[in-house]
């Protein structure tokens, strides 16, 4: 009885490996999501010891699986899984470093983000867009989420002022409709040229993706997958729209469409679904802009902005995007903030505005700086999500 007892548990190791799984990932992510509470900062050597517990997961199932191959186990993850595996990792570290170049997350966060996803496969072996799309997946939890824990402290915040009688109440929302909305000029040659790149690159990649077809990557066709890396790239894309070497692309790229369309047997038809969907993605691309970047970043990140003097700015402090906007086109900078990522400032950075406010003629010139929020939460809430659900939320609301 004992030795059939043994053979039951030993035919159930991918499934006891699980259950293992889920309980030290839920105990690492809450010890780590309180951490960055108490103090805004993931240590290194939380996520060191993350990857220490998974080498330790995949080194049980690698274990099993030589089992397997031995004839000595009949349950067990074969080689294809470890493939996959491998190609998982290998998405989680390239979009996140994509994240972190474009200033979205700190380094920190990057790393909580991989380690997170690599947890995900060894709690849920057939997990939903693995290997290929689950990153993409909880990156769209994480992201929503993170909007909703956001709105929910700026509105409780504000109806606190309320209460208290405080005029400034919701103060964001109204400077944001008074002075940007109500002041666009739709007609403004800047507003009509991004429009015009925008649509282009749209175009561009739905003409590439019909005259391909197979031959292009899946991950190319992805529409999604394009939006992410235009919305969190941004930065880096629009100061590279503005280049030489853009208005040559784009005569070489329309070049080649004119010729495809001319080359078509269909060419009206060719031309038509072309033109539409990059319409109707520039369409969905502005309005995801517009609510991600324009509207949180005008009103969730000035509402936790403050001020800072010469003798208060260290290394680690972030500056808001209107002060980085303005660093950056200032010639004495030239170069200091290229890069400035969500980190904050370094040293360098730390000592050229110093010395920039010291030359100051207002002697008592501040620098605007943004509160940094706990994003931890978010990015383990998203994967709990994930998890429980094998789904993202856009996909459940459907």
């Amino acid at each position: 009885m004992e030795t059939l007892s043994l053979k039951q548990y030993a035919n159930k190791i991918p499934e006891i490996i699980s259950y293992i799984s889920i309980t030290l990932y839920l105990i690492w992510g809450i010890s780590i999501v309180r951490e960055d509470f108490e103090t805004g900062k993931i240590k290194n050597s939380k996520i060191i010891l993350g990857f220490k517990i998974i080498s330790a997961l995949i080194l049980i199932n690698i274990i099993n699986t030589i089992a397997g191959y031995s004839d000595i186990s009949t349950n067990y993850m074969n080689i294809i899984f470890y493939k996959n595996y491998i190609l998982h990792c290998f998405y989680s570290v390239i979009f996140s470093y994509i994240l972190w170049y474009g200033e979205i997350w700190p380094a920190g966060d990057s790393k909580f983000y991989i380690a997170n996803l690599c947890f995900i496969p060894l709690i849920n072996y057939n997990a939903k867009g693995f290997p290929s799309y689950l990153w993409i997946s909880v990156l769209i939890n994480i992201f929503i989420l993170s909007a909703f824990f956001s709105v929910f402290r700026y509105v409780k915040d504000n109806i606190s002022m309320v209460n208290t009688g405080d005029k400034d109440a919701f103060k964001e929302l109204k400077n944001f409709y008074l002075n940007k909305i109500k002041k666009i000029n739709y007609k403004s040659p800047i507003i009509l040229i991004t429009f015009f790149n925008v649509i282009s690159i749209f175009v561009y990649k739905q003409m590439l993706n019909l005259m391909l077809q197979e031959y292009v990557f899946n991950i190319f066709k992805r529409t999604d997958i394009f939006f992410f890396l235009m919305f969190f790239l941004w930065p880096k894309i629009s100061q590279f729209l503005k280049s030489r070497l853009w208005k040559y692309i784009m005569i070489f790229m329309y070049s080649v469409f004119i010729l495809s369309v001319i080359l078509n047997p269909h060419p009206v038809d060719f031309l038509a679904k072309v033109i539409t969907i990059a319409f109707k993605n520039t369409l969905k691309f502005g309005g995801i802009f517009f609510l991600g970047k324009i509207l949180f970043e005008q009103i969730i990140e000035i509402h936790n902005t403050y001020y800072a003097s010469k003798e208060e700015i260290k290394p680690g402090m972030v500056l808001s995007s209107k002060e980085l906007e303005v660093f950056r086109n200032n010639e004495a900078f030239e170069g200091v903030f290229e890069d400035a990522f969500k980190d904050g400032l370094d040293e360098e950075q730390v000592e050229k505005l110093k010395d920039w406010l010291s030359k100051h003629p207002d002697k008592n010139a501040k620098i605007e700086f943004v509160r940094s929020k706990p994003f931890a939460l978010g990015i383990f809430s998203g994967c709990i999500m994930e998890i429980i659900f094998d789904a993202n939320i856009v996909s459940l609301l459907k």
